[in-house]
């Protein structure tokens, strides 16, 4: 089968949460992503820019279970930010640390919804 078309990139990540108000809190205020202009559609949400990426919240009463499933945000400060997300009293759910194969400081926390997020620094 031919390809006819070309990959460019991801364009956005959807994520559900429980309370958009408390999400929109850590999302736009603890971890600073921008809002975005969402369009009026018939279910709540919000929108967030992270670098290149959109960031969709959708609320929904089905929210999945604890999993590895994960949305990685790659920040300029990895210092300041964990510091951020610590004074903002967000638990720490994995790491600190830095991955071996490429140098990266990570750690894992979790959204108000229980959504598993990983912060990645730039390389040492």
């Amino acid at each position: 089968m031919a390809k006819t078309f070309g990959i460019c990139g991801i364009h956005h990540v959807t994520q559900v949460v429980k309370d958009l108000a408390v999400a929109k809190e850590f999302y736009g205020g603890t971890l600073g992503l921008a809002t975005l202009d969402r369009p009026d559609y018939d279910f709540e949400g919000a929108w967030f820019g992270c670098g290149q990426i959109e960031f969709h919240l959708i609320v929904s009463e089905e929210h999945p279970g604890p999993s590895r499933r994960h949305l990685a945000i790659e920040v300029d400060d990895f210092d300041a930010c964990i510091s951020s997300v610590r004074t903002a009293g967000v638990g720490i759910v994995g790491g600190p640390g830095v991955r071996p194969h490429n140098g990266r400081s990570f750690f894992f926390c979790k959204d108000p919804s229980g959504n598993l997020i990983e912060m990645s620094g730039p390389p040492s």
